[in-house]
């Protein structure tokens, strides 16, 4: 038993064969430990859900087999407690805060470990003070005017705020060229995850000048001089474009095996899964679908004046009960700050900054075993 419960080889056929010649060992009065140990097994395992369950539902049927033989009531008893405690806790949604829905992240990145530990979070916090007075195109304070109306909890069902949280943007924003480079952008995506998306050589053209204009950028020159200084990236512009190509807009799969996923659409368009929103972690995109009716606010959970904020929606028949997003940033500021955090220093609230004075944790990961942004965005603190 004490084995079992420091289970962590990789998964053979002898593995199953092991637990169950413990249980020939250690006779029926162990069954319960024994329940209890497989139980911790199967949840420690780092595996997809569907490989996990396959191996669950190998043990249980050699665990019945050896019942049969052994005609042992109590080893029927146990070994079902073992089939409906373990495919629950398989199969019960993840808890973590702000996004209990997403998966597949990569949380023991040792490589990224390895290096940020190096880099300290005063430089990061003075770097990105730079980039934030070095963004020229960002909306100033009589760009736009918010109306937060009631504060609300992510499970509240009631809408709390009738109004949307946009009252007016100054659409002149719209008219610099990052910002129509993104707005370009915006049709290749569908929020839906189960939807195959593919790059044609048309919508590449589209994402490469979307990068052009991005780099050509103040912010983003300040941000990679420092990945360079730190040696994280490439220092040739080709060579580091197709990188950011890679790392943003790389397909993956949320869903089955459908390549209907990338590190941009999560962050700067959003996407659904059943009936959860996933990311949408950019103002303009919420402006804009607030503006067309297809969200409806319901109120908000923190802000920071009109520096960030966290909230509460619906997009369409999808549900968002903790959304976060910067305000009035212009796209260069946001690709610029969650690209430095992926390559310099990702993990749950890894990436320690200061907005105008106000403390921001940036939380980013990549998918599990790909080079690809899982997630990347602003928690207020």
């Amino acid at each position: 038993l004490m084995y079992c419960g420091n289970y962590e080889r990789d998964e053979q056929e002898n593995d199953t064969m092991l637990i169950v010649q413990i249980l020939d060992n250690f006779g029926n009065q162990c069954y319960y430990l024994l329940a209890l140990s497989l139980m911790s097994i199967f949840v420690q395992w780092k595996k997809g859900k569907i490989r996990r369950i396959f191996y669950i539902r190998h043990t249980v049927f050699k665990c019945h087999s050896k019942m049969l033989i052994k005609k042992s009531f109590w080893f029927f008893v146990f070994t079902s407690i073992i089939v409906l405690s373990t495919f629950a806790l398989t199969l019960r949604p993840s808890e973590r805060k702000e996004q209990p829905e997403d998966d597949g992240y990569d949380k023991q990145d040792t490589a990224i470990l390895k290096f940020q530990k190096t880099i300290d979070d005063e430089e990061i916090k003075i770097l990105v003070n730079r980039m934030r007075e070095a963004d020229e195109n960002r909306a100033k304070d009589d760009d736009y005017k918010l109306n937060y109306q009631q504060r609300t909890t992510p499970h509240e069902e009631e809408d709390l705020a009738p109004l949307p949280l946009f009252t007016w943007v100054n659409e002149q924003l719209l008219n610099r060229s990052t910002y129509r480079a993104y707005l370009d952008l915006v049709p290749l995506f569908h929020p839906e995850v189960s939807i195959d998306e593919d790059w044609n050589a048309e919508e590449k053209k589209k994402i490469y000048a979307f990068l052009d204009e991005i780099m050509h950028t103040k912010v983003f020159n300040l941000m990679w001089e420092f990945l360079l200084e730190k040696k994280l990236v490439p220092d040739d512009k080709f060579q580091f474009k197709n990188l950011l190509f890679t790392q943003w807009f790389g397909l993956y799969t949320r869903s089955h095996g459908h390549l209907g996923s990338s590190g941009f659409e999560h962050v700067f368009i959003g996407e659904w899964r059943k009936h959860i929103v996933e990311g949408q972690h950019y103002w303009l995109r919420f402006y804009s679908l607030e503006k067309q009716g297809h969200i409806n606010y319901k109120g908000w959970l923190l802000h920071d004046k009109n520096v960030a904020s966290t909230i509460h929606y619906d997009w369409r028949s999808h549900h968002k009960e903790i959304g976060g997003f910067l305000i009035g940033s212009s796209p260069e500021f946001d690709f610029s700050l969650f690209t430095l955090c992926f390559n310099a220093k990702r993990g749950q609230n890894a990436c320690k900054v200061l907005i105008d004075e106000f403390p921001i944790h940036v939380t980013s990961f990549r998918v599990e075993h790909k080079p690809f942004i899982g997630t990347s965005y602003p928690v207020l603190i």
